[in-house]
């Protein structure tokens, strides 16, 4: 049987042409799954840092209300003492007049920031959440496994909380107690200023000290939903479907 020359370099060839092409595809599923692989790695140390700084900021905003909350009662303390010995005379009302306008300047630096860190953790919330959903693609399906959920919005962040989004506020963090808190002392202030120190009469005092405790809260909290607000301004790329619907 005879075979020509032309026929086997073609056969030759065309061997050579279906090794190149399953080498390239070889290579190309390799180049994937390398990438791949790279993205993972980048993907849980990224989780790592997040929850490492959710952490910190969980730890900040302790050391910081402690420190007011400390402050105020050692202050509320040291007026008790000198009320027992001068009678808020002079010396009295210069010490009050000094200690507690600081005290307020102080809880509202406390206020904003225990506000801001709020806002961090809430954004760390949503990368977080974001990592996951990518974790619960590569699992496939045993992305059950996974009991927080992967969507990147704030339904997704407080249903990893066990709240629902729509009937948690604001109101109830600890920062709204410090703004009450701050408030009492800045109306307390203004109180003893009018009062022992202009003569003012007591129940002129205590009701424009009243006035001005209930307007600093309502000012801090409208701060606060500020600072929440511009925080939520991420759009989402997997959104809760109870966010959709």
């Amino acid at each position: 049987m005879h075979i020509s020359v032309g026929r086997v370099c073609a056969l030759h060839t065309s061997r050579e042409q279906s090794l190149s092409e399953a080498q390239r595809r070889s290579g190309s599923k390799a180049n994937a799954d390398d990438d791949r692989q790279l993205l993972m790695t980048a993907l849980t140390t990224e989780h790592f840092t997040l929850q490492g700084a959710r952490s910190q900021t969980m730890s900040e905003s302790a050391a910081r209300a402690s420190v007011f909350v400390f402050a105020t009662s050692s202050a509320l303390v040291a007026l008790g003492f000198i009320a027992q010995v001068s009678s808020l005379d002079a010396v009295g009302l210069v010490f009050a007049l000094a200690v507690l306008p600081t005290l307020y300047v102080l809880g509202a630096a406390t206020f904003v920031r225990l506000v801001e860190c709020s806002a961090e953790d809430f954004r760390y919330g949503l990368a977080i959440n974001r990592i996951r959903h990518f974790y619960k693609e590569t699992a496939g399906e045993h992305a059950d496994l996974f009991l927080l959920s992967g969507h990147d919005d704030g339904a997704g962040v407080f249903e990893n909380m066990g709240l629902s989004a729509e009937r948690r506020s604001p109101l109830f963090a600890f920062s709204t107690a410090i703004a009450v808190i701050d408030g009492v002392v800045g109306g307390s202030a203004i109180g003893v200023a009018l009062g022992p120190a202009l003569g003012a009469p007591l129940g002129l005092a205590a009701g424009v000290g009243g006035a001005v405790a209930i307007a600093s809260v309502l000012a801090f909290v409208r701060q606060a939903s500020r600072i929440l607000n511009r925080a939520a301004q991420v759009q989402p790329l997997f959104p809760h479907p109870d966010a959709t619907a």
